[in-house]
């Protein structure tokens, strides 16, 4: 009998993001990122970010222009186990978002403050922790983040965002999972 080896969606999803991240096509700056938190079911994820900016930013004239870039990140979340026999307390996922950025074009006191709205797909190893039914494999990740850059070069950020996972009610169930975190970054150039 033969046996098949199959790669897993995750370990794909780990190796494109790290070769996206290091392409320079007609991108503006590279960066990576640090962060961590809490979510529902007693969740704490550890999450790893690879960011580059779109070379193009919009309504530039503007005293809060828009910037975007696209960000790969992995995360591990670990959480209590839930009630259900078979439940688990740990879960990979992969994640690919696109994200707008609206950045203060001049410097303030502490920086250059922002506000960030994204939204990406994702792929989780297992499709239940803590006693989530997440319903299916593939999610949804939004997001909404706070934070400042700083540094001559704008290469240092720290912030905080609230991350969301949901298949959007296309999996049998959806409890999906709400994530906050504190990030740390920095940007290449």
């Amino acid at each position: 009998m033969v046996k098949r080896h199959r790669l897993n969606p995750l370990i794909l999803g780990i190796l494109w993001v790290f070769s996206l991240s290091f392409c320079n096509l007609a991108w503006a700056r590279a960066g990576i990122s640090f962060a961590s938190g809490y979510g529902a079911a007693e969740i704490i994820p550890i999450r790893l970010g690879f960011q580059q900016e779109f070379n193009q930013q919009w309504r530039a004239e503007s005293d809060w222009p828009i910037g975007a870039y696209w960000e790969g990140s992995f995360y591990q979340m670990r959480g209590k186990r839930g009630s259900l026999p078979g439940s688990h307390n740990r879960l990979e996922a992969v994640a690919l978002a696109g994200v707008f950025r609206f950045e203060r074009a001049k410097e303030s006191v502490l920086g250059w403050p922002y506000v960030e709205l994204g939204i990406g797909l994702s792929w989780l190893s297992r499709k239940e922790i803590g006693g989530r039914d997440l319903g299916i494999h593939f999610q949804f990740e939004d997001r909404f983040g706070l934070g400042v850059r700083f540094g001559e070069n704008r290469e240092y950020d720290v912030g905080y965002k609230v991350i969301h996972f949901s298949n959007a009610y296309i999996g049998p169930s959806n409890h999906g999972i709400n994530l906050h975190l504190l990030t740390i970054g920095y940007w290449f150039k």
